[in-house]
């Protein structure tokens, strides 16, 4: 390894903190600028009144080794297992998830079943006939499930999320999300349960941090700041200077509003990609700037409500499908830790909604926010208990949205910042790829390595196949003496990140 040199680290998310812990393993003191006030981005935990809020449900999963161990040393005997129980509201009814048959037919009816089986039966007749084009989120789940699954399960609950038409996002998500996932799939998991790994959305259990998922990186930020990094918060990069091909500096504003100017020798970026695009002085050309623009993220709204009295609901969260609801999901943290509330009478919960900066939802007030969320759990008569608190929180930028065209943007973007001598994007955000924390992670680890000069490895080959399974499991360990995290420096072989499947 070379002389460890200056990293600057934009963001301290997943992605952005885990980049400081393979900094300071190896001797270098990397300065992590965080806009918020926490580090964890959108996995960190709230505190209010002595309940924990998670910004929406997050638990962990990988089928990386180094990753898993990294998660269950961090967290150490704070690990806990987690039952799984996650459902889907639909029309004033509940519906397993994942779909069990006997579950879906009293709920939907045997008619509207045995309609829905045989569309699913048309749509493999079809496959068998002639191979259909999938271009759309729309096409693959059709060719998969039947258009009558399609539109009752699939369509209301995705548009929800992303706004657009399923028609306007793209095949590969789906690939991502659902893979392995069939109609024939989800019935045969019904009728007898799997031995061996299960994809995704079949797992029953998962394992999570006693005091909150961001608990993972506040206690990432804890080893960082005693192995000489450092991380300022409330710090907002305005500007990244270069000179040619190589970043020299950031312009950064801090929560005082004073601006300053950090040098570095290496800068790693998980801010949003349209951002670093934007910020760049000077800018890149027209058409790289154009290709920026033309990317668009979806912003995510928490409303946090503390319910006195028994859980509303056993769930760890449910999927809200239903059109008469503008809510697309709800999560109970005392489902997932007793100790996310502040007493055994306190549910912390968080109803979360999904826009675009400027339209009706997010230009609603916080107090109408929360009205909204009171009225719309009464609707679906899982809120009966007393409201004692209530706070909002909104994240611009929190999902790349994967519509059709996307990816011929973002690769010439990618070519035109590979041709910098220091400056790698990571995460979620920095990447525009709608990934995982372990995939942010893996990220995280992969740039720190190349700035540090221990090779050349590129974090844009993490997920390269879009698998999205997290059947592996992840050991509960007592907590690591503080050499067993520093010392840690995992080998790498010469094949890289693509040689470690995430």
């Amino acid at each position: 390894m070379k002389q460890p040199q200056s990293i600057v680290i934009i963001g301290g998310g997943p992605s952005g903190i885990a980049a400081a812990l393979e900094a300071v393993r190896h001797g270098a003191s990397p300065v992590v600028l965080e806009r918020l006030d926490r580090v964890g981005g959108l996995a960190r935990t709230l505190a209010h009144a002595g309940n924990r809020f998670d910004i929406g449900p997050h638990r962990f999963f990988t089928y990386n080794a180094e990753v898993r161990r990294l998660f269950a040393e961090v967290v150490g005997d704070d690990l806990i297992r987690v039952p799984r129980l996650t459902r889907i509201y639909y029309r004033n009814r509940f519906f397993d998830y994942p779909l069990t048959p006997l579950n879906a037919l009293f709920g939907l009816g045997i008619v509207s079943s045995i309609r829905i089986f045989a569309s699913y039966l048309a749509a493999r007749v079809r496959r068998w006939l002639v191979s259909p084009t999938i271009i759309s989120f729309e096409d693959w789940v059709v060719d998969r499930f039947g258009r009558r699954l399609y539109e009752t399960f699939f369509k209301t609950y995705t548009e929800k999320v992303w706004g657009i038409s399923c028609q306007r996002i793209g095949a590969d998500w789906a690939a991502q999300r659902i893979k392995g996932l069939s109609l024939s799939t989800a019935v045969w998991n019904a009728l007898f349960r799997p031995k061996k790994k299960v994809i995704k959305t079949l797992v029953d259990e998962f394992v999570y941090p006693r005091l909150g998922a961001g608990q993972f990186y506040e206690k990432m930020e804890t080893i960082v700041a005693s192995r000489g990094g450092e991380i300022r918060k409330r710090t907002e990069v305005t500007k990244l200077m270069r000179d040619g091909d190589r970043v020299v500096a950031v312009a950064c504003r801090g929560e005082d509003g004073a601006e300053g100017v950090l040098e570095g020798g290496f800068f790693l970026s998980s801010a949003p990609l349209t951002e670093l695009v934007a910020q760049l002085d000077p800018p890149p050309p027209a058409e790289i700037v154009a290709a920026a623009r033309g990317l668009r993220y979806r912003s995510h709204i928490g409303v946090k409500l503390v319910i006195e009295g028994e859980p509303p609901f056993p769930d760890n969260w449910i999927y809200v499908h239903s059109p008469e609801v503008k809510m697309a999901r709800v999560a109970n943290y005392r489902n997932f830790s007793k100790e996310m509330g502040a007493s055994a009478a306190c549910n912390p919960i968080t109803v979360e909604y999904f826009c675009f900066p400027g339209d009706e939802i997010w230009e609603s007030s916080d107090a109408a926010l929360i009205a909204r969320a009171i009225a719309e759990l009464h609707t679906m008569g899982i809120a009966g208990g007393r409201i004692s608190g209530a706070f909002v929180v909104r994240s611009e930028k929190a999902y790349p949205v994967i519509e059709i065209g996307f990816e011929e943007k973002v690769e010439m973007i990618r070519s035109y910042l590979g041709r910098f001598e220091n400056l790698l994007p990571i995460g979620r955000s920095g990447m525009f790829k709608y990934n995982n924390q372990d995939h942010a992670i893996a990220t995280g680890l992969y740039a720190a390595r190349t700035a540090l000069g221990l090779g050349d490895f590129d974090p844009w080959l993490v997920n390269i196949d879009a698998v999205y399974q997290e059947g592996a499991e992840v050991e509960l360990a007592p907590s690591p003496a503080p050499s067993a995290i520093n010392e840690r420096a995992a080998g790498v072989g010469a094949a890289g990140p693509a040689a470690a499947s995430i």
